[in-house]
């Protein structure tokens, strides 16, 4: 009888430790949802810019203090020459009329080429990483004809918080298209947040 009664505690020892261990191992479903939605980018990286403000400048800098190594630049990007086996383009926003003139383009010409860009990446399913970086001081009427289209189109956002602060145009867009948008509070941020996202 005592031979039993040990055998019946032990065999439900045993059963609570695995239990336990089940328990323990399984991660909480809170934990993999945000695995599931957690968004990242993968490479080769393209970089461009939509209106060639000096804030494209600014991202390269922040690939390469990332150790970023599989990724090209092309401030005049066109579907003609991005790579096959491109992973993700990365759409820096901000207009700037020196860097349009610079370039030999306008305003117009600039559009027509992003777009040219966003449609390719679009039937190739390649993955669009959109950045507006410059903060309030890159809003208005140039920098602003490039942000509806970019945002429409891109898997996420990042961007300096105040651009945002006055009329909430990235938080329209993002709900307007359902895209995900990370706001910072400064270009420094932005560093992190691009570490974050790209594997």
């Amino acid at each position: 009888m005592r031979k039993l009664i040990t055998l019946f505690l032990a065999l439900t020892l045993l059963l609570g430790v695995t239990a336990f261990a089940a328990e323990t191992a399984a991660p909480a479903p809170e934990a993999e949802a945000a695995a599931e939605d957690a968004l990242f980018f993968e490479g080769p990286y393209l970089l461009t810019s939509a209106g060639q403000s000096a804030d494209f400048q600014m991202v390269k800098t922040m690939l390469v203090k990332n150790k970023v190594e599989n990724y090209k630049e092309d401030a005049l990007l066109k579907p003609e020459t991005v790579a096959e086996d491109t992973g993700t383009i990365i759409i820096v926003i901000g207009g700037s009329s020196k860097g349009l003139g610079a370039a030999g383009i306008d305003a117009n010409q600039e559009l027509e080429r992003i777009q040219s860009v966003i449609d390719f990446a679009e039937e190739k399913e390649i993955a669009i990483l959109a950045m507006h970086i410059g903060g309030v001081a890159r809003r208005g009427e140039l920098s602003d004809k490039f942000i509806e289209p970019v945002v429409a189109a891109a898997d996420a956002c990042i961007v300096v918080e105040d651009a945002n602060t006055a009329d909430k145009l990235f938080d329209t867009l993002a709900e307007k298209y359902g895209v995900p948008t990370t706001y910072v509070a400064n270009k420094s941020a932005v560093l992190t947040a691009l570490q974050e996202v790209l594997k």
